[in-house]
Parts: C-alpha cells; structure tokens; sequence
C-alpha cells in the first residue's frame, strides 16, 4: 500500500546528449494559452546547456532501459560536454527505489542552512511533518518564507486538502499567497538569493515518495535572482492567504477539507 501507483513524473527532452529541457511542463494544448484552451496551465520550463545536461541523459536512459530493455550505451548519446556560463549546476534524480528521501533531504537541508529568505512556488502544498518541522525551525530563526500556491488548482480534493494542511501553520508566521488563475503548475524554490531548484516535483508525498521525479539544482546570483523576478511576478499577481481564517469558514468546509487531508499519502 505505501508504494501504490507509482509514476514517471519527469518532464525531459534532451537532444544530441547536448541541450535538455526540464521542469514542470507538459505536452499538452492546455500550456497553449494563445489557443485560449479550457481549462489553461502556466508553467516554468528551462532550457540547459553544459555539463549538467549528461544528468538529465542518464535520467532518462535509466527509464529507458528499465522500459525497453535496452541500454543507450552507444557513444553519440554520450557526446563530450563543454563548460557552458557559470552556474554551478546539479541534476536530482528521486524516486521510491534506492533514490527514495533524496529530494526531500535535499530540501530540508535548504531549508535549515537558510539566513534570510526562502521562497516556494509549488502546485500542490502537502509536506510531511518533517519538512512542516524544517519551515518552523527556519522561520523561529527570523528566515521569511514565501510560499507561492494557485488560488483554484486542478485537483479539486487537492485544493481541499491543501485548505486543510494549511491550517497547521497557523501558528508558523509563513506568507502564504494565491496566484489567480490560470493554474500555476510552476515548481521553484530559492534560499538567500543564491540557491535554486526547479524541476518536476511538488512539494507532496507523491512527489516526494512515490514518483519518479527530476530536478537540477543550481548555485549562482545571477541565476537565482532572475529566479527571484520570477517569483516576484506571481506574488504581485496574487493576494495574502492568513491561515487563521480557514477557521472562520462553515464547520462543514472544514470537515470536507479535513477528510481529504487524510488521502495526503496519495494526493
């Protein structure tokens, strides 16, 4: 039961073993806003050039030989890899094998090495205790923390959950913001203006447990500051959520919300 569908959750393209594409996009109509499709999506993606792309390569041959059979040995899938800018990249593979806690120790290590500021953007918000316990411990230590979430979500039980989660930080002083729609399917975080991570995952169980996910890791000022403006834009958009009033509204919002919280394992 605790590994029950289990998923692929990556988004990669990687062409000539040279130039990668990652993070939280699709292929779908739905990220065509110019075609005005219903319901929409935004979302973050990142072209990568240099020697991290070889992480997203073996990302992917790994999936492909777990699904084919065959392994991309084959040198032209392996080309050399110039140093390409100055970012200090690194590739994250997670999943429920023996690559299970990585991302999630990665997170909360950010999270208790941060001075002065984190910043979240994630579509979905279910963390488990011990990365709820990260955020306190860097809020009590005067980190502000922003945490960038879409006002209505695709998941209608998800949003209902996330209702739920939310009201256990009443008593952590974390901004919590709504963007409008469209669905922000966008998955960033910055520490300090100069850490970032970007990627697949959200910041749920299922991202976390039981998906196969990819992220890259990025060290760099400039980088993480374009990140930032990123950031910026979403929270200008949007409007302070307070968790103290979710217990203001109808006792039986709350105890819908509160029982989709329970499938949190799976949502």
């Amino acid at each position: 039961m605790p590994f029950l569908n289990m998923r692929n959750h990556r988004k990669l393209l990687v062409l000539d073993g040279r130039i990668a594409f990652l993070g939280g996009m699709n292929i779908g109509r739905e990220n065509m806003l110019r075609l005005k499709p219903r319901p929409a999506v935004t979302d973050t993606h990142f072209r990568l050039q240099g020697p991290a792309v070889r992480a997203g390569m073996e990302a992917f041959a790994r999936d492909w030989c777990f699904t084919t059979g065959h392994d991309l040995h084959e040198a032209h899938w392996w080309p050399d890899q110039p140093h390409d800018g100055d970012i200090f990249a690194r590739g994250i593979s997670s999943g429920p094998d023996d690559e299970i806690y990585r991302l999630e120790q990665i997170l909360g290590a950010a999270l208790s090495l941060a001075r002065s500021r984190v910043r979240i953007v994630t579509p979905y918000f279910l963390p488990d205790a011990r990365l709820q316990f990260a955020i306190a411990q860097a809020v009590l230590r005067g980190v502000t923390v922003e945490i960038v979430l879409p006002e209505i979500s695709d998941q209608r039980v998800m949003d209902w959950a996330m209702r739920a989660h939310v009201r256990f930080f009443r008593h952590i002083v974390a901004r919590f913001i709504l963007s409008p729609p469209p669905f922000d399917y966008s998955k960033l975080m910055t520490v300090d203006g100069e850490w970032c991570v970007f990627g697949s995952s959200n910041w749920d169980t299922r991202s976390l447990r039981l998906n196969f996910e990819f992220n890259l890791e990025c060290h760099g000022h400039g980088f993480t500051r374009r990140i930032d403006a990123l950031i910026d834009a979403k929270i200008a958009r949007g409007h302070l959520l307070k968790p103290d009033s979710l217990l203001t509204r109808p006792i039986w919002l709350r105890l819908r919300d509160a029982a989709a919280r329970l499938l949190m394992p799976y949502l």
